[in-house]
Protein backbone atom coordinates (compact mmCIF):
# COMPACT_ATOMS: atom_id res chain seq x y z
CA UNK A 1 0.00 0.00 0.00
CA UNK A 2 1.55 3.45 -1.19
CA UNK A 3 1.77 6.26 0.90
CA UNK A 4 -1.41 7.68 -1.18
CA UNK A 5 -3.40 5.10 0.43
CA UNK A 6 -5.56 5.73 3.36
CA UNK A 7 -4.21 3.13 6.99
CA UNK A 8 -6.57 0.36 7.76
CA UNK A 9 -10.06 1.29 8.64
CA UNK A 10 -10.25 1.29 12.29
CA UNK A 11 -12.21 -1.69 13.91
CA UNK A 12 -14.03 0.58 16.30
CA UNK A 13 -15.62 2.58 13.29
CA UNK A 14 -19.15 0.49 13.39
CA UNK A 15 -19.05 0.72 9.06
CA UNK A 16 -15.27 -0.73 9.30
CA UNK A 17 -17.51 -4.04 7.60
CA UNK A 18 -19.06 -2.50 4.73
CA UNK A 19 -16.44 0.40 4.36
CA UNK A 20 -13.84 -3.20 3.86
CA UNK A 21 -16.80 -5.01 1.87
CA UNK A 22 -16.82 -1.47 -0.76
CA UNK A 23 -13.13 -1.43 -0.99
CA UNK A 24 -12.51 -4.44 -2.10
CA UNK A 25 -14.72 -4.61 -4.52
CA UNK A 26 -13.96 -1.35 -5.35
CA UNK A 27 -10.20 -2.50 -6.00
CA UNK A 28 -11.22 -5.87 -7.65
CA UNK A 29 -13.35 -3.88 -10.62
CA UNK A 30 -10.23 -1.86 -11.16
CA UNK A 31 -8.14 -4.68 -11.51
CA UNK A 32 -6.22 -4.68 -8.18
CA UNK A 33 -4.36 -1.68 -6.00
CA UNK A 34 -1.99 -1.02 -8.31
CA UNK A 35 -3.68 -0.42 -11.27
CA UNK A 36 -6.73 1.45 -8.94
CA UNK A 37 -3.79 3.73 -7.94
CA UNK A 38 -2.43 4.31 -11.83
CA UNK A 39 -5.89 4.37 -13.73
CA UNK A 40 -8.40 5.95 -11.44
CA UNK A 41 -6.21 9.65 -10.69
CA UNK A 42 -6.21 9.64 -14.51
CA UNK A 43 -9.87 9.68 -15.14
CA UNK A 44 -9.77 13.47 -12.96
CA UNK A 45 -8.05 14.80 -15.62
CA UNK A 46 -10.25 13.25 -18.20
CA UNK A 47 -13.33 14.97 -16.66
CA UNK A 48 -11.71 18.39 -16.47
CA UNK A 49 -9.88 18.19 -19.93
CA UNK A 50 -13.48 17.39 -21.89
CA UNK A 51 -15.69 19.76 -19.44
CA UNK A 52 -12.69 22.63 -20.38
CA UNK A 53 -12.97 21.57 -24.20
CA UNK A 54 -9.93 23.31 -25.41
CA UNK A 55 -10.02 22.79 -29.00
CA UNK A 56 -13.36 23.52 -29.08
CA UNK A 57 -13.82 26.28 -26.17
CA UNK A 58 -10.77 27.87 -26.83
CA UNK A 59 -10.30 27.94 -22.71
CA UNK A 60 -7.43 25.92 -20.87
CA UNK A 61 -8.35 26.09 -17.76
CA UNK A 62 -10.83 25.61 -14.86
CA UNK A 63 -10.89 29.11 -13.64
CA UNK A 64 -12.11 30.08 -17.29
CA UNK A 65 -15.15 28.19 -16.96
CA UNK A 66 -19.05 29.30 -16.02
CA UNK A 67 -20.45 28.34 -13.01
CA UNK A 68 -22.88 25.84 -14.38
CA UNK A 69 -20.08 23.84 -16.08
CA UNK A 70 -18.21 23.48 -12.81
CA UNK A 71 -21.35 21.57 -11.65
CA UNK A 72 -21.06 19.30 -14.36
CA UNK A 73 -17.29 18.19 -13.87
CA UNK A 74 -19.05 16.39 -10.86
CA UNK A 75 -21.46 14.20 -13.20
CA UNK A 76 -18.85 13.92 -15.65
CA UNK A 77 -16.31 11.68 -13.02
CA UNK A 78 -19.16 10.23 -11.96
CA UNK A 79 -19.79 8.43 -15.46
CA UNK A 80 -16.16 7.85 -16.28
CA UNK A 81 -15.32 6.22 -12.60
CA UNK A 82 -18.73 4.11 -12.97
CA UNK A 83 -17.80 2.77 -16.63
CA UNK A 84 -14.38 2.70 -15.33
CA UNK A 85 -15.13 0.28 -12.59
CA UNK A 86 -17.84 -1.24 -14.62
CA UNK A 87 -20.18 -0.70 -11.85
CA UNK A 88 -24.00 -0.42 -12.41
CA UNK A 89 -26.19 2.91 -11.82
CA UNK A 90 -28.06 2.41 -8.41
CA UNK A 91 -31.94 2.96 -8.51
CA UNK A 92 -31.81 5.82 -6.01
CA UNK A 93 -27.64 6.54 -6.12
CA UNK A 94 -25.10 7.02 -8.34
CA UNK A 95 -23.86 3.56 -7.87
CA UNK A 96 -24.56 -0.03 -7.06
CA UNK A 97 -21.60 -1.85 -5.61
CA UNK A 98 -22.38 -5.86 -4.38
CA UNK A 99 -25.98 -4.53 -3.83
CA UNK A 100 -24.87 -1.73 -1.91
CA UNK A 101 -26.65 1.38 -3.11
CA UNK A 102 -23.40 4.44 -2.93
CA UNK A 103 -23.49 7.84 -3.95
CA UNK A 104 -20.72 9.69 -5.29
CA UNK A 105 -19.86 13.15 -4.44
CA UNK A 106 -16.93 15.36 -5.87
CA UNK A 107 -15.81 18.86 -5.08
CA UNK A 108 -12.93 21.01 -6.40
CA UNK A 109 -13.22 23.12 -2.90
CA UNK A 110 -12.85 21.83 0.22
CA UNK A 111 -15.71 20.14 1.39
CA UNK A 112 -18.30 18.37 -0.18
CA UNK A 113 -22.15 19.07 -0.17
CA UNK A 114 -24.16 16.11 0.90
CA UNK A 115 -28.13 15.59 0.13
CA UNK A 116 -30.63 14.39 2.36
CA UNK A 117 -31.50 11.15 0.37
CA UNK A 118 -27.40 9.88 1.28
CA UNK A 119 -28.24 10.11 4.97
CA UNK A 120 -27.36 6.42 6.11
CA UNK A 121 -25.66 5.30 3.12
CA UNK A 122 -22.28 4.92 1.77
CA UNK A 123 -20.73 7.57 -0.18
CA UNK A 124 -17.50 8.12 -2.66
CA UNK A 125 -15.80 10.85 -2.05
CA UNK A 126 -13.49 12.77 -4.74
CA UNK A 127 -11.72 15.63 -4.58
CA UNK A 128 -8.79 17.03 -7.01
CA UNK A 129 -7.17 20.17 -7.40
CA UNK A 130 -5.39 21.86 -10.15
CA UNK A 131 -3.68 23.96 -8.42
CA UNK A 132 -1.10 21.37 -7.18
CA UNK A 133 -2.42 18.02 -9.64
CA UNK A 134 -3.15 16.41 -6.08
CA UNK A 135 -6.32 14.01 -5.82
CA UNK A 136 -8.67 11.97 -3.52
CA UNK A 137 -10.75 8.89 -3.13
CA UNK A 138 -12.50 8.45 -0.05
CA UNK A 139 -15.47 6.26 1.31
CA UNK A 140 -17.16 7.09 4.43
CA UNK A 141 -21.20 5.92 5.59
CA UNK A 142 -22.70 9.46 6.03
CA UNK A 143 -24.55 9.85 9.52
CA UNK A 144 -26.62 12.73 10.57
CA UNK A 145 -24.13 13.08 13.40
CA UNK A 146 -21.15 13.98 10.57
CA UNK A 147 -22.89 16.67 9.18
CA UNK A 148 -23.13 20.17 9.81
CA UNK A 149 -26.47 21.46 10.61
CA UNK A 150 -26.76 24.37 8.30
CA UNK A 151 -27.86 23.93 4.63
CA UNK A 152 -27.44 25.37 1.65
CA UNK A 153 -30.96 26.23 -0.63
CA UNK A 154 -31.38 22.64 -1.64
CA UNK A 155 -31.13 21.33 1.47
CA UNK A 156 -27.48 19.99 1.58
CA UNK A 157 -24.98 20.07 4.21
CA UNK A 158 -21.23 19.84 4.82
CA UNK A 159 -19.07 17.04 6.48
CA UNK A 160 -18.24 18.46 10.32
CA UNK A 161 -14.50 18.32 10.76
CA UNK A 162 -14.53 15.34 13.16
CA UNK A 163 -16.70 13.70 10.30
CA UNK A 164 -13.62 13.82 7.95
CA UNK A 165 -11.62 11.42 10.38
CA UNK A 166 -14.23 9.15 9.75
CA UNK A 167 -13.43 8.77 5.77
CA UNK A 168 -11.43 6.01 4.94
CA UNK A 169 -9.36 7.40 2.24
CA UNK A 170 -7.98 4.97 -0.77
CA UNK A 171 -6.17 7.88 -2.65
CA UNK A 172 -5.53 11.16 -0.50
CA UNK A 173 -3.10 13.71 -1.87
CA UNK A 174 -2.18 11.39 -4.65
CA UNK A 175 -0.59 13.21 -7.89
CA UNK A 176 -2.55 12.80 -10.97
CA UNK A 177 -1.91 14.19 -14.39
CA UNK A 178 -1.84 18.18 -14.24
CA UNK A 179 -3.06 20.37 -16.87
CA UNK A 180 -0.59 20.56 -19.23
CA UNK A 181 -1.62 23.73 -20.81
CA UNK A 182 -0.73 25.49 -17.71
CA UNK A 183 2.76 24.75 -18.60
CA UNK A 184 2.83 26.24 -22.00
CA UNK A 185 3.03 30.42 -22.87
CA UNK A 186 -0.60 31.60 -24.15
CA UNK A 187 0.73 32.50 -27.16
CA UNK A 188 1.93 28.99 -27.96
CA UNK A 189 -1.27 27.67 -26.71
CA UNK A 190 -3.24 29.20 -29.45
CA UNK A 191 -0.39 28.21 -32.06
CA UNK A 192 -1.79 24.70 -31.31
CA UNK A 193 -4.99 24.67 -31.21
CA UNK A 194 -5.58 27.31 -33.85
CA UNK A 195 -5.10 25.63 -37.02
CA UNK A 196 -8.90 24.09 -38.53
CA UNK A 197 -8.56 20.16 -38.58
CA UNK A 198 -7.67 17.96 -35.78
CA UNK A 199 -5.16 16.70 -37.84
CA UNK A 200 -3.44 19.66 -38.06
CA UNK A 201 -3.57 20.72 -34.67
CA UNK A 202 -2.04 17.42 -33.58
CA UNK A 203 1.25 18.47 -35.89
CA UNK A 204 1.04 21.45 -34.56
CA UNK A 205 1.08 20.27 -30.74
CA UNK A 206 4.16 18.00 -31.84
CA UNK A 207 5.98 20.98 -33.94
CA UNK A 208 6.10 23.30 -30.59
CA UNK A 209 6.32 20.44 -28.30
CA UNK A 210 9.57 18.18 -28.57
CA UNK A 211 11.71 16.02 -26.22
CA UNK A 212 8.69 15.89 -23.61
CA UNK A 213 6.21 13.73 -23.34
CA UNK A 214 2.41 14.25 -23.80
CA UNK A 215 -0.46 12.36 -22.94
CA UNK A 216 -2.88 10.80 -25.10
CA UNK A 217 -5.40 12.70 -23.77
CA UNK A 218 -4.51 15.62 -25.04
CA UNK A 219 -3.81 14.45 -28.50
CA UNK A 220 -7.80 13.15 -28.14
CA UNK A 221 -8.56 16.43 -27.45
CA UNK A 222 -6.64 18.29 -30.18
CA UNK A 223 -7.78 15.43 -32.82
CA UNK A 224 -11.32 15.32 -31.83
CA UNK A 225 -11.42 11.91 -31.14
CA UNK A 226 -11.08 9.25 -29.24
CA UNK A 227 -8.39 7.26 -31.41
CA UNK A 228 -5.43 9.38 -31.26
CA UNK A 229 -3.32 6.70 -33.66
CA UNK A 230 -5.71 7.87 -36.35
CA UNK A 231 -4.78 11.31 -35.80
CA UNK A 232 -0.92 9.83 -35.92
CA UNK A 233 -0.94 7.69 -38.12
CA UNK A 234 1.55 7.95 -41.72
CA UNK A 235 -1.13 7.48 -44.27
CA UNK A 236 -2.25 11.11 -43.90
CA UNK A 237 -2.21 11.75 -40.62
CA UNK A 238 0.37 14.16 -38.57
CA UNK A 239 3.49 11.81 -39.17
CA UNK A 240 2.89 12.31 -42.65
CA UNK A 241 3.73 16.24 -42.28
CA UNK A 242 6.14 16.42 -39.14
CA UNK A 243 8.41 13.62 -40.82
CA UNK A 244 8.85 15.52 -44.07
CA UNK A 245 9.88 18.46 -41.92
CA UNK A 246 12.23 15.92 -39.81
CA UNK A 247 10.23 15.32 -36.90
CA UNK A 248 9.62 11.79 -35.74
CA UNK A 249 6.56 11.24 -32.91
CA UNK A 250 7.39 8.07 -30.55
CA UNK A 251 4.89 6.06 -28.81
CA UNK A 252 5.87 5.09 -25.32
CA UNK A 253 4.05 1.69 -25.61
CA UNK A 254 5.16 0.29 -29.02
CA UNK A 255 8.73 2.74 -29.37
CA UNK A 256 10.09 2.13 -25.92
CA UNK A 257 13.43 0.91 -26.62
CA UNK A 258 13.65 3.42 -29.19
CA UNK A 259 13.29 6.08 -26.92
CA UNK A 260 15.87 4.59 -24.48
CA UNK A 261 18.26 4.43 -27.08
CA UNK A 262 17.99 8.27 -28.29
CA UNK A 263 17.85 9.23 -24.30
CA UNK A 264 14.29 10.64 -24.80
CA UNK A 265 12.22 11.41 -21.03
CA UNK A 266 10.46 8.15 -20.06
CA UNK A 267 7.64 7.58 -22.23
CA UNK A 268 4.20 5.82 -20.86
CA UNK A 269 2.40 3.60 -22.94
CA UNK A 270 -0.40 6.01 -22.94
CA UNK A 271 2.58 8.83 -23.95
CA UNK A 272 3.96 10.20 -27.49
CA UNK A 273 7.08 12.23 -27.87
CA UNK A 274 7.76 14.37 -30.59
CA UNK A 275 11.83 14.81 -31.72
CA UNK A 276 13.76 16.33 -34.08
CA UNK A 277 17.19 13.75 -34.25
CA UNK A 278 20.34 15.79 -33.84
CA UNK A 279 22.51 13.84 -36.43
CA UNK A 280 22.88 11.79 -38.88
CA UNK A 281 23.33 8.63 -37.20
CA UNK A 282 20.14 9.18 -35.25
CA UNK A 283 18.00 10.12 -38.41
CA UNK A 284 19.11 6.42 -40.01
CA UNK A 285 17.66 4.66 -36.49
CA UNK A 286 14.66 6.74 -37.39
CA UNK A 287 14.04 6.33 -40.48
CA UNK A 288 14.80 2.12 -40.31
CA UNK A 289 11.91 2.77 -37.65
CA UNK A 290 9.44 4.26 -40.11
CA UNK A 291 9.06 7.51 -38.35
CA UNK A 292 11.27 10.07 -40.96
CA UNK A 293 10.86 9.70 -44.87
Amino acid sequence: MSKSMAPVISSGDPDAKLLRQLEAAIIKSAGGASRFQIEVPILFRQAFDEVIDTPRSGRFTLDELEKTEKTYIGTKIEILLRNHLKLAKGNVLDLLIEGVEVDVKNTISNNWTIPQEAIGHPCVLLNAREETARCCFGLIVIREELLNSGANRDGKRTITKDGLRHVHWLLHDHPYPGNFWLELPMELRKQITGPRGGTNRVAALFRAVQNRPVSRLIVNGLGQQDDALKRLRRNGGARDQLAREGIAVLWGRKDKELIRQLGLPFCGPAEFIAYNPADSEQVELLRKAGHLD
